[in-house]
């Protein structure tokens, strides 16, 4: 089908100011855009109305690795604008899956009613691609779930050989690249060598090493150092650190020290990071290091002896006060907590009573929401020339079945253009991203393009989505489409 837009102002991505004009599609692809295009003979006319018309914007770190398939519509990313996310993220991907890691991929992923059967980037990408999703994917392979096909998920004696050859081999089925999450379970477990180990194979693909720092917080410059370092050792050119930030008010202080340790880095450097203050993980990181590390189902056994939950209890109320003024419920199936969800901790009559039984209930899905970032710290990352959006969200319904999503979810694109002229915030979430991951023939308006585009409203695209309605969609997106069509989105192989 042909789709001719009239009548917009087009934003080609680049970054350089907007002109009038028309973009025609044909098929997948842009056949043509200049100031009138009137002459042709299209099969779908759409007057613009002089609003704007970019790229499709592309989510840097998202996480819809199995919602995609449970609710391939898309809806909190595609409302946004997102035509294509980044997943596979902070070393979570839904492959390569042998038997030491089927089961636990199937436990972590079960709210979605997904079964996990594939084996390896081919075999997840076939069935996202059966399932017909609204928005492009580009899956990085994450270095936990290798870690878990070789070892499983303890602190065991790690075959580097074995999961090197997996790694490669998800890299010649075409993943975008390779991410850890170095503060989860097993990630933790990896010393320095086993990245700059894994990091060389990468290197051979000329793609980048996306990083959950080992620290954000009280070790984020030598969390920082050691990424450097693994790349410098293993060759890998591309560096780029997720959801770039400086956690805890005692660390706000580092932001020069680190922006000035990566702009001395012999590396090309990228980042992304979401336009709020709060961050949403899983609750059990509020844990004492020595628990933190137990799998989720170790935890749940842990918690339901009597005397260990005493124990845990006494700990987390060693807890200082504000902590729980900081941090918020987002979603948990916890049978006498699942009604509260959006509450802050500090509104329950005893919160370190609460949080462990939530951890009893729930280990592997309670979610919370921490207050411990710095909103000048965060206007300064974002006018990093190389930050992108990422909404570090999945993709989901407007409804909860799913469960609760933070307000980036649904919010985050419209809140980033808040910080930029508008032809810069477009370059941002089009050009900028697609250049970082590799994603040939997206991210601009130019002849043979895919057509993955955006009409929007820019004096109306704001968020309306916050922690008490976190899946309100954002207003002012008149269009969206993807690869010429909607619900035609496609897994992008490298």
């Amino acid at each position: 089908m042909k789709i001719l837009f009239q009548n917009c102002l087009i934003y080609d991505g680049s970054g350089s100011p907007p002109v009038s004009g028309d973009v025609l599609t044909d098929g997948d692809r842009i056949a043509d855009a200049g100031p009138v295009l009137s002459a042709l003979r299209p099969d779908r006319t759409i007057d613009g109305g002089g609003l704007a018309l970019a790229p499709g914007f592309i989510d840097a770190h998202g996480h819809s690795d199995l919602s995609i398939l449970a609710a391939p519509e898309a809806t909190g990313k595609i409302s946004q604008g997102v035509t294509t996310e980044i997943t596979g993220n902070c070393g979570l991907s839904p492959f390569p899956v042998t038997e030491r890691n089927r089961d636990h991929l199937n436990h972590l992923y079960a709210n979605y009613g997904v079964e996990i059967t594939w084996r390896d980037f081919a075999g997840y990408a076939a069935e996202t691609e059966r399932r017909r999703p609204a928005i492009n994917i580009a899956p990085l392979c994450g270095h936990n779930t290798l870690r878990g096909a070789v070892c499983g998920y303890r602190d065991e004696p790690f075959d580097i050989e074995q999961a090197a050859a997996l790694l490669r081999e998800q890299l010649r089925q075409g993943a975008a690249g390779f991410s850890t999450g170095l503060l989860y379970t097993p990630g933790c477990f990896s010393a320095p060598p086993e990245i700059t180990a894994l990091l060389k194979v990468l290197a051979d693909f000329k793609r980048p090493y996306t990083t959950h720092l080992r620290s954000e917080g009280n070790q984020l410059l030598e969390a920082l150092s050691e990424a450097v370092d693994s790349c410098r050792s293993a060759g890998q050119e591309h560096l780029h650190i997720s959801h770039f930030k400086t956690s805890g008010r005692a660390n706000w202080h580092k932001l020069d020290d680190a922006v000035r340790l990566l702009a001395s880095a012999p590396l090309k450097i990228t980042a992304d990071r979401y336009p709020y203050t709060e961050s949403m993980t899983q609750l059990g990181i509020i844990l004492p290091d020595e628990l933190a590390r137990y799998t989720n189902d170790e935890l749940a056994r842990h918690l339901a002896d009597p005397v260990h939950f005493a124990e845990v209890t006494a700990l987390l109320r060693r807890q200082p006060p504000e902590r729980w003024q900081t941090c918020r419920l987002v979603t948990t199936i916890a049978p006498n907590y699942a009604k509260r969800n959006g509450r802050v901790f500090a509104e329950f009559p005893d919160p370190p009573l609460a949080c462990a039984e939530i951890l009893r209930d729930d280990p592997s899905g309670a979610m919370a929401a921490f207050r411990g970032m710095c909103p000048d710290n965060l206007r300064r990352i974002l006018n990093l020339p190389y930050v992108m959006c990422g909404t570090d969200e999945s993709a989901r319904p407007v409804d909860y079945r799913f469960g609760v999503s933070h307000p980036r979810g649904f919010g985050s694109f419209p809140e980033f253009f808040g910080y930029f002229k508008l032809e810069e915030a477009i370059r941002r979430v089009t050009s900028l991203p697609a250049e970082t991951f590799g994603l040939a023939g997206r991210g601009r308006i130019r002849r043979g393009y895919s057509a993955d585009l955006v009409l929007f409203d820019p004096a109306a695209y704001r968020s309306e989505a916050d922690f008490s309605h976190p899946h309100r969609m954002a207003g002012g997106i008149k269009l969206v489409l993807v690869n010429g069509g909607e619900r035609s989105g496609r897994v992008l192989a490298r």
